[in-house]
């Protein structure tokens, strides 16, 4: 039996809760972001055993005190069908939400195909947007994938 005094929360209650302190964790990371002179990207691609293909973010900057800070900021399902243009589209409007374009020094990917394509878009949308962006200098490929490859 359950105490008298217990009081089950509504799902959508929790679920706003948990909104509420994700938009908190995001609203100080552009804080910290914001004395930050550059920073770095990671994206990360994989497909589960049906198919499902996932996109995790994650940034990476050292702040005016030197301290290197590590961030976890979106994890979302990828259409596969159409997942060159929902990278493009996811990483700009991680770009534009944190105001992070001009501070963007590198990106990491995997070593999927489909990221060449994601680097010559991004390089003429930036390009656009009047941010000088090398495709060539800019991209890092993880370096443990490239160590998996070759083994």
């Amino acid at each position: 039996m359950l105490h008298s005094d217990l009081q089950i929360v509504h799902c959508t209650k929790v679920i706003t809760m948990i909104l509420s302190h994700y938009k908190e964790i995001c609203d100080q990371i552009r804080l910290n972001l914001k004395e930050s002179q550059r920073m770095f990207i990671a994206l990360n691609v994989w497909f589960n055993s049906q198919r499902v293909a996932y996109l995790k973010v994650l940034i990476y900057w050292i702040d005016i005190k030197f301290q290197f800070h590590e961030h976890f900021i979106k994890f979302m399902f990828l259409d596969i069908e159409h997942i060159n243009h929902q990278l493009m589209i996811k990483l700009m409007k991680i770009l534009k939400n944190y105001a992070i374009k001009n501070k963007l020094s590198k990106i990491v990917i995997n070593n999927a195909s489909n990221n060449n394509i994601l680097k010559n878009e991004l390089e003429k949308i930036l390009s656009h947007h009047e941010f000088q962006w090398d495709r060539t200098q800019n991209f890092i490929n993880c370096l443990i994938r490239i160590i998996n490859l070759m083994t």
